[in-house]
């Protein structure tokens, strides 16, 4: 027996883009309502594929945003699945407790609510005719320490059994539902784990899939690329088949553009650099590398794109930005009032200086200098996977990856092997730059 079903969380209804976009009105409607956007995908998606049920893996308000208008909404959302007899298994999370809850409209009988004193088990479709169970628990407050997932017990494993929690996989944390990634893996008896919390969509496959969906519609920086929900199907056998829809109108991205060419000395020159790296922007849909999950090609347009332009590379237009805070305000004005217009927008969120000075080609250098090249030939070294591996070993022993945004700065960036072949390169890089204008001055 197989069951068809839409898992999604963290949907953070009553809340906004974190982008300075007020004054833009090209954009201020697709920016205010790129969040229910998304979510109305989601919904129309669930009908279209007419799947058996929905499930909401928490964090469907943004803490105090339960209002009027998140409600309305959401109840519009169910009753359209209610009319295509589609029910809904909710829990809520860390900023929706039930313990501090004001509902505004009552909710369609198709959702069902999971209690928040004792893990719940719901039949789908009813009792008499069970073709899966569904086990979950909401959070009672803003914190939760019960680690829940201990009492999600069905009876056998004839039928598909699904579990939802909201959690960060901490088993150290008091917070967010502590439990480890091996502790859901244990238990056999549920086919598959439909997680909330972490605003990223990934997925662990073991025996089971245990799945974060992610959040339909990114907030900030932090949450970028496509957001979207799973499509699923799976048997009592352990087959399972996942599908990632993107629903996000916005994209948030990080671009890194090089400015360290010699002809490139103005504002408006890196302008121009800028606008170069528009010709083939699009949102990278390469999400879930070494996974059996697929990509749906997307059935909406992305709207637009909030980027942080990170400037890059050695060259003269190093000292401008570096001794004039002016000069990144400026540019930042400039390219938002120049590429807002564009189809789809491009608006952006800052503007970063990772520039250097000019420096002359290590190639020049190599062979002449007795430490540049004992230098080279260290982070040469580097290169062999085996000597990275070690060095990821011990980095990380001191740096330990963040993976609950809720623990991290907005800012904080956690280590990853990427940004690990990314540290070292610009470490590389530094180095280099300050040998060189040593050797040369």
């Amino acid at each position: 027996m197989n069951v068809r079903f839409l898992h999604t969380a963290d949907l953070h209804l009553g809340s906004q883009l974190k982008t300075q976009h007020r004054q833009v009105t090209e954009t201020i409607d697709t920016l205010n309502s790129a969040i229910y956007t998304a979510v109305e995908r989601l919904f129309e998606t669930a009908i279209e594929e007419d799947v058996d049920f929905v499930v909401i893996a928490g964090d469907l308000y943004d803490e105090d945003s339960r209002s009027v208008k998140a409600n309305m909404f959401l109840k519009n959302q169910f009753c359209r699945l209610a009319e295509q007899n589609i029910p809904a298994y909710v829990s809520y999370g860390n900023h929706d407790p039930v313990g501090s809850a004001t509902d505004y409209v009552d909710l369609p009988d198709n959702v069902h609510e999971f209690d928040h004193e004792d893990p719940e088990e719901f039949h789908y479709p009813d009792e008499e005719s069970l073709e899966a169970r569904i086990w979950g628990q909401s959070y009672r407050d803003r914190h939760e320490s019960r680690s829940m997932y201990r009492r999600f017990t069905p009876v056998d494993d004839r039928i598909p059994n699904i579990g939802v929690l909201h959690t960060g996989l901490n088993p150290d944390g008091r917070r967010y539902v502590p439990v480890a990634r091996s502790d859901l893996e244990s238990k056999d008896e549920i086919h598959y784990w439909a997680l909330g919390h972490i605003h990223d969509s990934r997925i662990y496959e073991n025996e089971q899939p245990v799945a974060y969906a992610g959040v339909p519609q990114g907030r900030q920086i932090t949450e970028s690329g496509l957001g979207g929900g799973y499509l699923v199907e799976i048997d009592a056998e352990g087959g399972y088949e996942i599908e990632f829809v993107p629903t996000s109108p916005v994209v948030w991205q990080t671009v890194e553009v090089d400015v360290g060419d010699e002809d490139i000395s103005s504002v408006p020159d890196i302008e121009r650099q800028i606008e170069q790296t528009l010709g083939d922007f699009s949102a990278p849909t390469d999400l879930f590398g070494g996974t059996n999950v697929t990509v749906r090609d997307s059935d909406w347009e992305v709207d637009g794109y909030v980027c942080r332009w990170v400037l890059t590379g050695n060259g003269p237009v190093h000292e401008m930005l570096s001794n004039d805070e002016e000069t990144i305000h400026e540019l930042t004005r400039r390219l938002r009032d120049g590429l807002t217009s564009r189809q789809p927008f491009i608006w952006t969120e800052a503007v970063r200086n990772a520039t250097g000075p000019p420096i002359p080609p290590i190639d020049e250098l190599r062979g002449d200098d007795r430490v540049i090249d004992e230098y080279l030939a260290l982070f040469g070294e580097l290169e062999r996977e085996t000597v990275r591996e070690y060095f990821r070993d011990e980095v990380g022993m001191v740096w330990e990856p963040v993976n609950d945004h809720e623990d991290g700065r907005p800012d904080e960036l956690p280590l990853t092997d990427q940004r690990l072949d990314q540290l070292l390169e610009r470490a590389q890089e530094r180095v280099l730059e300050e040998l060189a204008l040593r050797r040369t001055t």
